[in-house]
């Protein structure tokens, strides 16, 4: 039966009945509530369900991963005392010590099923230098100083629908934005990066300005951020065949793609060739570590 055929039973027209001088049972009233409350349900859920679509048209994420098994229940605004903050984080503590929260091994899994499979410890290392998995960045207690918020430092203007406070719901808004600006630079990594940190616009400029040596129309910043992630490399990434080095630019990951690989890596072996080159540099730069960046 459609919505339109239940409204209107619930309508305010009686529905026509034989005139009888039986009297009414008693019951008609409370059959009648009875009948409004079931039909509430559906119109709340269709409501509900409408709110989402809205949210994800204007860039918002799910409320909940497919198969997340969190059981935390976060607000839409961040947590207001720092008691609230200390037992959200009792409940998603693992035990782990490489990974007290399960931060690192949500953002992998997340950078794998929205970006690509194989991009997602390359995502890891994008978020490490965002927030460096910080539990104050992540739940909102620190900001950087131009705004952004949460694990994946998501501006509140280019995300209103996306609890950025959430750790699942920033992740995601975070990986379709990577997904988006691999997808306009035909899955150039630097420039998808860059075009995270600093937007697509000064990116696209840069570009048109600069040619080859776009980079060095970048702010230090985000330069900087470049080396923290992927160092002097220039892989592109393809969730077909997914990562590579961009042909005639550059020599490759940590001074050149092994030919055993066959100029493809993928993964943790993308992040494996990564690490020895770049140990320094986040240890220099030290991720999230001043909010005022």
């Amino acid at each position: 039966m459609g919505i339109d055929a239940i409204n209107s039973i619930g309508g305010t027209s009686p529905v026509s009945r034989v005139e009888t001088h039986t009297p009414a049972p008693s019951g008609t009233a409370n059959f009648a509530s009875a009948l409004q409350r079931q039909l509430d349900q559906p119109r709340a859920e269709i409501a509900q369900i409408r709110a989402e679509v809205s949210s994800l048209r204007d860039g918002g994420a799910l409320r909940r991963l497919p198969g997340s098994q969190s059981t935390v229940d976060f607000s839409a605004k961040p947590p207001a005392s720092a008691a609230e903050v200390q037992m959200l984080l009792a409940r998603q503590a693992t035990g782990d010590a490489a990974d007290p929260f399960g931060w690192r091994e949500m953002s992998r899994q997340v950078g794998d099923s929205v970006i690509g499979p194989g991009y997602g410890a390359m995502f890891e290392r994008q978020i490490q230098q965002e927030s460096g998995f910080n539990p104050d960045v992540v739940m909102g207690q620190r900001k950087s100083s131009a705004g952004a918020e949460g694990i994946a430092q998501l501006m509140p203007q280019y995300y209103p629908h996306v609890n950025r406070t959430d750790p699942g719901q920033s992740l995601h808004a975070g990986a379709k934005s990577m997904q988006q600006y691999l997808t306009t630079w035909n899955g150039d990594v630097r420039k998808a990066l860059a075009s995270y940190n600093a937007g697509l616009g000064r990116v696209q400029s840069a570009v048109n300005a600069k040619g080859a040596a776009w980079e060095s129309a970048l702010p230090q910043e985000t330069r900087d951020y470049l080396n923290a992630i992927v160092g002097n490399s220039r892989p592109v990434f393809s969730p077909a065949t997914g990562f590579g080095a961009a042909s005639g630019l550059g020599a490759g990951l940590g001074g050149g793609l092994g030919s055993g690989l066959g100029g493809v890596l993928g993964g943790r072996a993308m992040l494996g060739a990564l690490q020895t080159p770049l140990a320094g540099s986040l240890r220099s730069l030290g991720g999230f570590v001043d909010p005022d960046r």
